[in-house]
């Protein structure tokens, strides 16, 4: 019996642990990669045309860069691609942008399973339209690209910093919540110990005996609600922290591959089941000693 109790609701914690260690790698590898990258890029000469007044993206009224004005643009106003576009000239500085974000970017290890996206595609979504058009339908690599795209990679390497913070911190949540769940589970072994079989007409408990089981169920009923009130006020700090889209929350997302969303509330409710129905046992028992 207190092996399963042990086991019961402990299964949704571990594969939260396991989640986030592999989720963890993942953001350092694209992290360490993009840094990779910006380095690369700072080295990569520009190549600078007239008319460009030397400003970035997002220096005007347009997002476009000069020489961009150009691309096709739906009713949003959007960027989309030109079908007249080319790929970048071999050992051009655009090629070299290209070869240097597909031997870092695109080659950490998870990326075919993860993403498996084109060039175009991958820094379309990494760095935005305007910017991936530049990078990739154009043939000069513009003073104001580079600097918008080093400027674009710093702002992808802080985001990953800040998941990476995240991940920790919902790590060491996780922790804490099976640290404290635990003694609970162990707890409810032992009462049930104490109450024995309950067609056992030899195994009576005496009526004060049950009450003071019923006191500790009560408290223990109380330590699962502080634990998932914890845990929801830590979810939704992350939230608040996190800009992941409208439609992806940060437990969506991490979680994704698990059978439920929020493993730590599920292991909670698993023990407050327990809990339950420990504490109808016990109300069955009280019954028959008055």
């Amino acid at each position: 019996m207190a092996a399963t109790h042990a086991e019961e609701g402990s299964g949704p914690i571990r594969a939260a642990r396991a989640a986030l260690r592999v989720e963890r790698r993942r953001v350092v590898d694209e992290r360490e990669a993009l840094r990779a990258f910006r380095s690369r890029v700072s080295s990569i000469p520009d190549e600078s045309g007239s008319g460009s007044g030397g400003a970035g993206f997002g220096s005007g009224a347009s997002n476009a860069p000069a020489g961009v004005s150009s691309a096709v643009r739906d009713p949003a106003g959007s960027a989309v691609w030109d079908a007249g576009g080319s790929a970048p000239r071999p050992g051009s500085p655009l090629a070299a942008v290209r070869d240097a974000y597909q031997a870092t970017v695109m080659s950490v290890p998870h990326y075919a399973e993860e993403y498996d996206d084109t060039y175009e595609r991958s820094v379309a979504e990494e760095f935005g339209p305007e910017l991936a058009y530049a990078l990739t339908r154009t043939q000069g690599f513009r003073a104001e690209y580079k600097r918008s795209l080093l400027g674009a990679v710093e702002t992808a390497v802080q985001e990953r910093e800040a998941f990476c913070d995240a991940l920790e911190s919902e790590t060491e949540s996780v922790e804490r919540a099976r640290s404290r769940l635990d003694p609970i589970r162990t707890e409810i072994d032992a009462i049930d110990g104490e109450l024995g079989d309950e067609n056992d007409a030899a195994a009576d408990v005496g009526f004060g005996a049950l009450d003071a089981c019923r006191t500790r169920t009560v408290a223990l009923r109380a330590d699962c609600d502080r634990i998932a009130a914890r845990r929801q006020r830590v979810l939704a700090d992350h939230e608040r922290r996190l800009a992941l889209g409208d439609e992806v929350g940060f437990a969506t997302y991490c979680y994704q591959d698990l059978d439920v969303t929020y493993p730590v509330l599920a292991a909670v409710g698993a023990v407050g089941d327990q809990l339950k129905t420990l504490g109808d046992r016990i109300e069955r028992a009280m019954a028959r000693a008055l």
